[in-house]
């Protein structure tokens, strides 16, 4: 900064000073829209992640976070079968 500085003060002495103030308010805002941008990138990037990763926590069937899931209780019959719920047929 402190170089930009003396760069400024240098060109101001030589009479230049006008257009050397354009070139660098242009060099200085496309340097913070160029920030801006990416810091929005990334900001929507992060949410993006982040409810991603909630929204998998909370419903474990999707995606890479659910591992084994073992149900414990009454054997589940699937509808329209011909066996005889009385009738245990496991073995």
């Amino acid at each position: 900064m402190l170089v930009f500085l003396l760069i400024l003060i240098l060109l101001a002495v030589l009479g230049v000073l006008g257009l050397a103030l354009k070139i660098a308010a242009a060099l200085v805002l496309g340097f913070l829209i160029t920030v801006t941008a990416i810091v929005a990138a990334g900001y929507l990037f992060v949410r993006h992640q982040m409810r991603r990763a909630e929204r998998e926590m909370s419903d474990p069937r999707r995606g890479a976070v659910a591992g084994t899931t073992v149900e414990i209780g009454q054997p589940r019959r699937e509808p329209g079968t011909t066996t005889d719920p009385g009738v245990d047929d496991r073995y």
